[in-house]
């Protein structure tokens, strides 16, 4: 019966998403017209693994659905998943390099889905790469961050298609003499998920500058930004995607003549993030400090919101080998300001608040893909009227992660996480609602065995979640075709 329901979740899939699918088709056909040119040279590396998690309640604990690209459902499951790619050569051979990789999950349980997740190929020429296909960001502060580092942008909702041209590496600036460094990127793509307006457009682009990279000391700073334009409105239909609403939406500018009403000031909807690192690399450690604003209109450009956003710092043990404590970060959150709780003119006084971080008026599924919210999953998705959108952003929270080996040889990661949450501006809890989420994962050591055995345990303790436990175990293996 289940193979039934999977099977029947993969034509309603492909009936519902035949754009999407007809796009990664033809993707898939040029993977593998790379790999036919470049496959005598290179080796394609595979993953496949069988999971499953199940808990004390209805809901699976957060931290083992939240962070997991969208892929894992709320539920207890059992999935199967796979990947196969091949990657950049880590000495080039050429001026110009290849790479990709695909990937799918198959899950049953409270519903049953295929999902083709990762399909993508990449294009490296010098301190440039170009990517085209649907793919997630590096894990960033080894897999510590609730966030992965970037408040806007985590890995806790699925990708969407995209192209991508970014220098990212640090790159010295001709004759600063290595002491100025820069990365960054451009990117475009469209959101594949059932939403308020459908087929919305996303824009993504960032702009960093480093100074004494090569020091023991040195700092970053620059800024991030995101715009969803364009799509298919429910009522007035398809939203124009011109070039001259293009160049609107990348410089963040209005436009009278658009479609809605708030466009005048600035077409789509909008966000941002300052980004501020402090590095320190010492002979036997390095420390990270980090700070993610937050903003989405010109008081939050201005700061009128702090102290809203992600404070960081990241502990890296570069001394032992299989250490205890490989890794440690801590994090803190402050987004309760939003420039404040009025908005409008009052007794003459402009007041720009009410910033609703991650929703929006016109596009109301928000900052969301797939039903999770794309940036921190700290910000609560929820349903409203039919459509997904973030009935949380107004949270104060701290979070610990840390990395490491117990005796040498188990490896090991842990996460605890709290937070006081007060809903929205909008649409406040009634009260403080407190929360405690604690995760436990660990590898199992395999050396006589073929595959790998990972295993987790999370809690929920709390009042925004029920209070729950629940466990993860997972058979994986790994190797390469040769």
């Amino acid at each position: 019966m289940r193979f039934g329901r999977i099977q029947k979740s993969i034509l309603d899939y492909k009936k519902s998403n035949y754009k999407e699918m007809k796009f990664k088709s033809l993707l898939l056909i040029l993977l593998l017209a790379i790999t036919s040119l470049v496959s005598a040279q290179k080796k394609v590396e595979y993953e496949v693994g069988l999971s499953s998690s199940f808990a004390a309640k209805e809901e699976i604990p957060f931290w083992l659905h939240s962070n997991k690209n969208g892929l894992v459902p709320n539920k207890s499951y059992a999935m199967s998943d796979f990947s196969l790619g091949m990657d950049f050569s880590e000495i080039s051979v050429s001026a110009i390099d290849f790479m990709w990789e695909t990937s799918a999950v198959a899950y049953t349980g409270d519903e049953s889905k295929f999902i083709l997740d990762k399909l993508y190929l990449g294009l490296k020429w010098k301190i440039f790469q170009f990517s085209l296909g649907q793919k997630y960001d590096a894990i960033a502060f080894d897999g510590l961050s609730s966030s992965n580092g970037n408040l806007l942008y985590s890995n806790n909702a699925r990708s969407y298609p995209k192209y991508e041209i970014s220098v990212p590496e640090w790159t010295a600036i001709p004759f600063t003499k290595g002491i100025i460094s820069f990365k960054g990127l451009l990117s475009d793509g469209i959101t594949t998920d059932n939403r308020y307006i459908d087929h919305a457009l996303v824009h993504h682009k960032n702009l960093f500058v480093r100074l004494f990279k090569d020091e023991k000391f040195s700092v970053s700073g620059g800024i991030e930004q995101y715009a969803q334009w364009s799509g298919k409105h429910p009522d007035r239909g398809s939203i124009s995607h011109s070039l001259d609403k293009y160049l609107n939406v990348f410089t963040g500018s209005g436009d009278d003549d658009a479609t809605f009403d708030n466009d005048a000031y600035r077409l789509g909807n909008h966000i941002g993030s300052y980004h501020l690192d402090a590095y320190y690399n010492a002979d036997h450690f390095s420390l990270t400090a980090y700070y993610r604003s937050i903003f989405e209109d010109g008081s939050g450009r201005k700061s009128e919101n702090r102290p809203d956003g992600l404070y960081g710092l990241f502990y890296k043990n570069k001394n032992e080998e299989n250490p205890f404590i490989q890794s440690a970060l801590v994090e803190l959150y402050h987004t309760t300001d939003q420039s404040g709780s009025l908005h409008g003119t009052i007794d003459g006084v402009k007041y720009r608040g009410l910033d609703s971080y991650f929703n929006h008026s016109e596009y109301k599924s928000g900052w969301t893909h797939y039903g999770r919210t794309i940036g921190s999953p700290l910000f609560t998705n929820g349903k409203r009227d039919g459509h997904a959108l973030v009935i949380n952003n107004r949270f104060k929270a701290v979070h610990l992660g840390v990395r490491g080996f117990i005796g040498s040889f188990i490896p090991y990661k842990t996460y605890f996480t709290y937070s006081k949450n007060y809903g929205t501006y909008q649409t406040p809890f009634e009260s403080t609602l407190n929360q405690f989420s604690g995760l436990v994962e660990l590898r199992v050591p395999s050396k006589k065995i073929p595959f790998h055995i990972d295993l987790a345990c999370a809690i929920d303790k709390g009042e925004l979640l029920k209070d729950n436990i629940g466990f993860f175990i997972r058979l994986s293996k790994t190797g390469l075709f040769r």
